[in-house]
């Protein structure tokens, strides 16, 4: 799967566990901004919420370790 680079930074910030007015702050976006681009990357990864986008992408990580 392809992302861009401002979706792989958002990504990043959610593991880190910022909030959408933290990573807004950071990429100098609206809060608003920052709730769609991340609804986006849900759909992308088939997920409903951070914890679950954080969860599918560390047991992707664990698997491609080989």
């Amino acid at each position: 799967m392809q992302l861009s680079e401002e979706q792989k930074t958002i990504i990043k910030c959610v593991k880190k566990g910022l909030s959408n007015i933290e990573i807004a702050e950071k990429m100098g976006y609206s809060p608003d901004t920052i709730k769609k681009r991340l609804w986006l990357i849900y759909k992308l990864f088939n997920v409903r919420g951070r914890i679950e986008l954080v969860n599918k992408l560390l047991k992707y990580k664990q698997e491609n370790r080989t």
